[in-house]
């Protein structure tokens, strides 16, 4: 599971896997800070772009980024207060879930729990 915050609109989304977030986050918006990341326990991670976006006079292409930990950037349960929507998802109706989930780390949540 992978929560990430679109930094427009303060909304959490939750991921079911890094692979699905990637898809769903673009590479372009990532890289001009449009999106935070926080692992199943609310650790931050980072992306680490593999190939760069590039930006042309007429074109813009992305590129490809992973997921990777980091230390030394704000965990979710710290930055979850700055949040003021969650999207809709199977895991997760309120940010207020979610702050229990973080509180107790061990528990994984299951589709439609």
């Amino acid at each position: 599971m992978i929560f990430a915050a679109a930094t427009d609109e303060n909304t959490l989304f939750v991921f079911a896997s890094i692979s699905e977030a990637i898809a769903y986050c673009e590479s372009i918006d990532v890289e001009d800070g449009g999106w935070i990341f926080w692992d199943h326990a609310g650790n931050a991670l980072s992306a680490e772009f593999l190939t760069q976006n590039h930006r042309g006079r007429f074109t813009v292409g992305g590129g490809t980024y992973r997921l990777v930990q980091v230390s030394g950037k704000p965990t979710l349960t710290e930055s979850i207060a700055s949040i003021h929507h969650i999207n809709g998802n199977p895991y997760f109706s309120t940010l207020s879930a979610v702050h229990e989930h973080l509180a107790t780390p061990t528990q994984v949540p299951q589709h439609g729990a």
